[in-house]
């Protein structure tokens, strides 16, 4: 998600986390319990053309990791998990192989630049934003190189919460299994116990929201990523991920849902949703009131749902992830940089980070430290670099 301090505060801190230790427990395992807690059924899916070297880079120091390909293993079992067929083929269709099917529907330059056009009238981007911000590279007509795979994919932009290869999948499925959680407590406290709450719905939506990250937290051969363009106030991965979520025929409820991920439609921010649901029917080549995503009101828009469904809100309180992972990539990422300059391994400080990150995480890392003090965080440190093939 993309942090706003406006809305921090209005989650509580405290409770999160008690939900959320239950949830990362399996993510906190040594290296050779992870290993072992692989699912065979589920191996890595493998991209089915040439990538950019830096993504296919990328690629490689995860698939070495142990850690995520159990955590992939685990992201797809999750979804297999959604009831719906056509929903669940959806979900899984992402994670084989994360093409841009709305980037397919808008092939030539002049259509793309069009597009871009739109969301400049609308006021989502600056007119002379660049078009390969909403198509990137990889996603042009005939284009030599494919998409990096979802499970190498980093979570966020450089210098933020997950960023190493696996930091997609870490960040997903944690969020995802966040959502669950909260959908049982909803049924538990709010409806009897009764079933109410559409766990396809949360469950789907965490998993679909974030997943054009792949598209836009492309991998540089020095191993930075691709700077990420805003789009309607956001981090524009949000409204590509809406538009795609369009492109497949997901219905305006979902949509709404996926779209409430980085702000829930109440309390001030239901304006910030409509622009998003409007931006991403741009992007898809739809008319949003059409669709069914808004209604007018007045000199603007609102949102059609009216009331909003519930699981708009816990798709927005599962994507708090940010809360700790930011903090926790900022301590250890300025320790392993202060690491890297007196050890001076065979990679860039970028890769040497991205490495040393998809074996465990940073809030693992954070953990260690935060638990047991800086000698215990450089031993663990010393362990993996001792397995590590950097190149």
């Amino acid at each position: 998600m993309c942090v706003s301090e406006s809305r921090s505060a209005l989650f509580n801190r405290a409770a999160f986390f008690g939900v959320a230790a239950a949830v990362a427990a399996p993510l906190m395992l040594g290296p050779d319990a992870i290993a072992e807690a692989a699912d065979a059924r589920y191996p890595l899916p493998m991209p089915t053309g040439t990538l950019a070297p830096g993504n296919a880079h990328a690629m490689r120091l995860a698939q070495r990791s142990p850690y995520v390909r159990t955590l992939y293993s685990n992201v797809e079992s999750l979804a297999r998990s959604i009831g719906a067929a056509d929903l669940r083929d959806s979900v899984l269709t992402f994670l084989h192989h994360p093409a841009p099917d709305y980037a397919a529907n808008q092939p030539t330059q002049q259509k793309r630049t069009a597009v871009r056009d739109a969301l400049a009238a609308a006021g989502f981007v600056k007119p002379d934003a660049p078009v390969s911000g909403i198509f990137p590279i990889g996603t042009e007509p005939n284009s030599p190189t494919v998409m990096q795979p979802f499970w190498s994919t980093p979570g966020s932009g450089e210098g933020s919460h997950h960023a190493y290869p696996g930091g997609l999948a870490t960040h997903e499925y944690f969020n995802a299994s966040m959502a669950e959680s909260f959908g049982k407590n909803y049924d538990a406290h709010y409806f009897g116990g009764r079933p109410t709450i559409d766990r396809d719905t949360i469950v789907a939506a965490a998993l679909y929201h974030d997943i054009m990250k792949t598209a836009v937290f492309q991998w540089h051969e020095d191993g930075t990523l691709f700077e990420e363009l805003t789009i309607a106030g956001t981090g524009g991965h949000h409204c590509l991920s809406g538009a795609e979520a369009i492109v497949h025929g997901r219905s305006p409820r979902f949509v709404t849902t996926l779209l409430s991920a980085h702000a829930a439609p109440s309390l001030g921010d239901e304006k910030l949703v409509t622009d998003w649901c409007c931006a991403s029917a741009i992007i898809a080549g739809v008319d949003p009131v059409a669709y069914g995503l808004v209604k007018p009101d007045g000199n603007g828009w609102k949102l059609a749902a009216d009331p909003v469904p519930v699981e708009s809100f816990i798709n927005y309180l599962s994507d708090h992830d940010y809360v700790l992972s930011v903090h926790a990539y900022e301590v250890v990422a300025a320790r392993l940089k202060a690491r890297f300059a007196l050890r001076q391994p065979p990679a860039t400080l970028a890769w040497y980070r991205a490495a040393m990150l998809s074996q465990t995480t940073a809030i693992a890392l954070y953990d260690t430290l935060a638990r047991r003090g800086a000698p215990a965080f450089d031993d663990t440190l010393q362990r993996y670099e001792a397995n590590l093939d950097f190149s």
